[in-house]
């Protein structure tokens, strides 16, 4: 089979997949009405602003969000339909958090998450390789041991809970300490994507986009440092242990036989092998980066998608959580079909079929 049919059945499995996602995607998010009855309307009222409403009005508001009070099985039949052709329209309804149409508010938080994912991805995969590559020319040294010792504590490591570690000494405890050695309060924000203040002076100023550049990048450190040294130890743990089997082959053999240098060997003949697997742990991992941001966003109060969905989650806003799973299913999807393509690139000798 060439690449031509492979890319055709690739692309046809793949519309399948998306819509079995699809599908599922509508029924995941209204579980919770299908079988307790629970409604984000009745979340989003108070006790005694429901018991004021009258029954025409609170209508009203289920039409406007597309929902039925108490709906049949007809019922869940039309708001399927018109979930499906609403969204195969680019119509993805009107957040209940926001008010606002879903894309609108996806998009303006779409940057700052793609920025943060990003930044840390780059981070933990080339230090990864790096480092696994340092370790991996010499196994069972003492800098083989303390680094595979160093990245499975940092693999095990709550990214939660280390981003909490960081705010806390950055944050907090390095600016007070500054503050009380050299008067001046050095150190990383506590919260949010930008300052107000900085942003305020930036608009009427001639480098403002410089300015406000500055102030993101230094709200960005400790996000994209938590990230980064989360996803760093599995990256480090593949790359070695899969470049240390790779070292193993016959043809590592035969080009040392053959009388060249290791560097040579390493890094043309073990590192190029070594990479293939490397690019499907890469290729799955970045289809759910948008999901993985969502402890350390809501840490440090990031204004990106990940924060989004972790507020939606609270109020059952189905349009939300169902758009942005979209997003990370369809991108997961197109991530593995990329990776499969990519073989062919790093190895020759894949075939596809």
């Amino acid at each position: 089979m060439g690449l031509r049919e492979y890319v055709i059945r690739r692309s046809i499995y793949m519309f399948l997949l998306v819509v079995a996602v699809v599908c599922f995607n509508f029924f995941l998010f209204r579980f919770p009405t299908f079988m307790f009855g629970a409604n984000p309307i009745s979340l989003m009222l108070s006790d005694e602003l429901r018991q004021n409403l009258t029954q025409e009005l609170l209508e009203q508001m289920f039409q406007n969000f597309g929902l039925v009070p108490d709906p049949d099985i007809f019922d869940w039949i039309y708001m399927f339909w018109r979930y499906v052709v609403s969204m195969f329209s680019g119509n993805f309804g009107v957040s209940f958090l926001t008010q606002r149409p879903v894309m609108d508010s996806i998009v303006e938080r779409l940057p700052n998450t793609l920025l943060l994912m990003g930044t840390s991805s780059m981070v933990s995969i080339l230090l990864g390789i790096w480092t696994g590559v340092k370790v991996a020319a010499d196994p069972g040294s003492r800098k083989d041991v303390s680094a595979v010792t160093v990245a499975l504590f940092i693999y095990a490591l709550p990214v939660f809970w280390l981003g909490m570690v960081l705010l806390l000494f950055f944050g907090f405890m390095l600016p007070e300490w500054t503050q009380a050695v050299w008067g001046v309060r050095i150190g990383f924000p506590q919260y949010g994507t930008i300052s107000y203040e900085v942003w305020e002076a930036a608009r009427n100023n001639p480098l403002g986009a410089l300015m406000v550049a500055g102030d993101v990048l230094h709200h960005l450190f400790l996000p994209m440092i938590t990230l980064g040294i989360g996803g760093y130890g599995g990256y480090f743990l593949f790359m070695r242990n899969n470049l240390i089997d790779v070292m193993t082959e016959d043809y590592i053999l035969t080009a040392r036989a053959k009388g060249l240098d290791e560097s040579q060997v390493l890094y043309k003949h073990g590192l190029k092998n070594a990479m293939l697997p490397m690019v499907t742990i890469i290729a799955m991992n970045f289809g759910f980066l948008i999901n993985g941001a969502t402890l350390t966003e809501t840490v440090f109060t990031w204004r990106g998608l990940g924060r989004f969905i972790f507020d939606s989650l609270l109020l059952m806003d189905y349009p939300v959580i169902q758009t942005i799973f979209m997003i990370i299913a369809i991108t997961a999807i197109l991530a593995n079909f990329v990776a499969d393509l990519l073989y062919g690139v790093l190895d020759p000798r894949i075939k596809y079929g």
